[in-house]
């Protein structure tokens, strides 16, 4: 008992004043937090990281490389999209190359008989003497046309054309006539004649003919010869005098 009261020394309460201090100390400093000042450089290594703890935010950019994995199961086809704004018109194509002919078709029916056209030109009379024809110095009808051919009403062209010769120089007249009683006749016309020559005979006349024929009259100076004749008649739909 006497033991226990005893007082301490000096050095016990020193080395006890020293223990409550240190151990008053040791709380503060265990609180503080251990920051990257506190680590040497490259003093952490990987055997000191726990594995799977780091995420990819603890990585800098670029640090972490994107690595391609194998293809996932395809997914399930999605809803149809709504139908799209027509396109503009695409060029024109080129031309294609020209088909084949057809076979022919069929002949068509025959069509109805066309109306009845107007009437046209009438017959024409044409009368070609061969034989030389003399002509005197007295006025006679020397040719008629087809002898007794007789001309229907109408308007009619007659038409003189032939050759003449004289054996001294000779000036022929003649005229011609239509009618029944061949009481129409043309102006004379004259055609002049060289000695031992000859000379064209040309005459034209228009004339409404109520019936009859056409007959040629002829006079000489002196005694000629028609040695070609060629007498015409032509009916025309319409006769315009002095057109």
């Amino acid at each position: 008992m006497n033991r226990l009261l005893k007082r301490p020394s000096v050095p016990t309460v020193i080395a006890t004043l020293a223990l409550v201090f240190a151990m008053a100390g040791v709380a503060p400093a265990a609180k503080r937090m251990i920051t990257g000042k506190d680590i040497a450089k490259n003093a952490v290594t990987t055997t000191h990281i726990k594995d799977h703890t780091l995420k990819a935010a603890d990585f800098a950019p670029g640090v972490l490389k994107t690595g391609v994995g194998p293809a996932g199961p395809a997914g399930a086809p999605g809803a149809k999209g709504a139908t799209g704004a027509q396109g503009a018109a695409g060029d024109s194509g080129a031309p294609g190359e020209n088909g084949l002919d057809g076979a022919p078709g069929a002949d068509g029916a025959d069509g109805a008989p066309g109306a009845d056209g107007a009437n046209g030109q009438g017959p024409a009379y044409v009368h070609t003497f061969t034989s030389p024809i003399g002509v005197t110095t007295s006025a006679a009808d020397v040719a008629a046309l087809g002898g007794t051919t007789a001309l229907t009403l109408g308007a009619y062209v007659a038409t003189v054309s032939g050759h003449v010769s004289a054996a001294s120089t000779t000036v022929l007249t003649c005229y011609l006539k239509v009618g029944n009683g061949l009481t129409l006749q043309s102006d004379p016309f004259t055609t002049a004649i060289p000695a031992g020559g000859g000379a064209n005979l040309s005459f034209s006349w228009a004339r409404m003919v109520p019936s009859g024929t056409v007959t040629l009259n002829c006079v000489g100076d002196h005694a000629a010869t028609i040695d070609q004749l060629v007498l015409t008649a032509i009916q025309a739909t319409t006769l315009i005098t002095n057109a």
